[in-house]
């Protein structure tokens, strides 16, 4: 039986290779068990992902790194999964740093006494008007949110607490999530600066008319690709219109 001693992440030294003849050039080849489709490969061939050790075909002395007896891929699961969180903790993080302005007003709200009333000057010392304090908080929310370009839309009740999943061609690699929470305002928060641009090349004084139809022509063709994620809105006048 022919027997074969190869260094670290080569195929001879890997678990999966099976030895079967000797070549001309005296190379060891074999057949990968972990591939059965595979043609013969040789023992000193590299870089497989699914390369397994089996430290009783190492050669005495090999250097190895300290996770050796993890296979490459999944080495790189492990990493993606890593990433995949890390990348989930900032979306978090994101979303709860960009929490609408009217949001906060109404935690403030709840949390202060109640006044019944707030006397308005209608002109000339006239105060016969008035209107909650409530009220008058949700405008001035309003206004703020309009001057900061924050929105608070509402997303369609059935997708609330739901994740989207996009998951690789591989089987064997992670597949990442979203909550669809943080996608939502996401997209939302494109509409508000797609909008925003819009109207600051439609108020420009260096644009002439022409390059001002030009550029909103392709401020039209972004908001028609955005019309993918409509079905998010709860209300159909949020989302997106194309040129339609």
């Amino acid at each position: 039986m022919i027997s074969v001693q190869e260094v670290y992440n080569r195929c001879g030294s890997c678990r999966h290779f099976e030895p079967m003849f000797t070549d001309r050039m005296s190379r060891t080849m074999g057949e990968c068990k972990g591939k059965p489709t595979h043609p013969t490969v040789g023992a000193q061939e590299f870089g497989c992902p699914n390369y397994h050790l089996d430290r009783s075909k190492l050669v005495p002395g090999t250097p190895l790194p300290d996770d050796a007896d993890v296979s490459p891929a999944e080495r790189e699961r492990q990493r993606r999964m890593a990433m995949v969180q890390q990348g989930h903790a900032r979306d978090v993080a994101d979303a709860r740093r960009s929490t609408p302005v009217r949001r906060a007003y109404e935690e403030v709200e709840e949390s202060r006494p109640k006044m019944n009333y707030i006397p308005l000057s209608l002109g000339d010392g006239d105060t016969e008007g008035s209107m909650d304090r409530h009220t008058l908080k949700s405008i001035l929310a309003e206004v703020l949110d309009e001057a900061l370009n924050v929105s608070d839309v509402p997303m369609a009740a059935r997708f609330k607490g739901g994740k989207v999943i996009v998951q690789p061609g591989n089987a064997e690699l992670q597949a990442k999530e979203i909550d669809i929470d943080v996608l939502f305002r996401k997209v939302v928060a494109i509409r508000d600066k797609l909008r925003v641009l819009e109207q600051k090349i439609n108020g420009s004084e260096n644009l002439d008319a022409a390059e001002k139809v030009q550029i909103q022509q392709y401020i039209t063709a972004c908001y028609g690709t955005m019309t993918t994620f409509n079905f998010l809105f709860r209300e159909r006048d949020d989302g997106f219109a194309g040129q339609g």
